[in-house]
């Protein structure tokens, strides 16, 4: 599966929207913490293999209800950790800053179409380093979290420092397990350099002022 596989034409002469798409290669329940454990990988033919790792909570989920009876609008609001698996995360990262044309700190864009990485250490020296961990808040929209194992899952992830005028990002990221499928969706294109903030910024980051 190619990561831009699913990219979504808007028609409006504009690039489109950067929807990349996963396949979910490992998938484990950790009983300790009543949490899914997914890493996800993806094609990004001509280069190297992308993914990450996303840990989603059975416990923690607050319902939301919004109107009544039959138009009632049903939401599910709680943590969501998104986790490195290493350099297919950094040139996840370093794939997304150039389409979204965002340069790292330590090197120039390298412009569009994209030049192949060469290797490992290559892409590192370009700065792009996706963090350990990155928290934010998760919302499952009319699709309930804890029901991932069975059932697709639309969720739209926050990334927030609580500041006024700070660092503010939305994304989708769809959750296929029982088809084995991921999908991590721009959300707008406003929010693409504060999520190549968050996405960048070292160790275990906190992007959920509510936690």
């Amino acid at each position: 599966m190619h990561v831009f596989c699913n990219l979504e034409d808007t028609d409006d002469g504009l690039p489109p929207l950067c929807d990349m798409t996963f396949e979910v290669v490992e998938k484990s329940f950790d009983e300790s913490t009543s949490t899914w454990r997914l890493t996800l990988s993806a094609r990004a033919t001509p280069y190297e293999p992308v993914g990450f790792a996303v840990d989603i909570p059975m416990i923690g989920w607050k319902e939301q209800i919004d109107g009544e009876e039959d138009d009632a609008f049903h939401s599910f609001w709680g943590p969501v950790t998104l986790r490195t698996v290493g350099h297919e995360s950094d040139r996840l990262l370093a794939l997304l800053a150039d389409y979204y044309e965002i340069p790292s700190s330590s090197n120039k864009r390298l412009g569009w179409p994209f030049k192949p990485f060469q290797s490992r250490g290559s892409l590192l020296s370009k700065g792009w380093i996706f963090p350990q961990r990155v928290n934010c808040l998760g919302v499952g929209i009319e699709s309930d979290p804890t029901l991932v194992a069975d059932h697709p899952v639309h969720m739209k992830l926050f990334f927030d420092d609580g500041e006024e005028d700070g660092h503010y990002a939305e994304v989708f990221l769809d959750v296929d397990l029982p088809q084995g499928f991921c999908g991590l969706n721009e959300k707008d294109e406003e929010y693409r350099s504060a999520l190549i903030h968050w996405l960048s910024l070292p160790g275990v980051v906190n992007a959920n002022p509510h936690r």
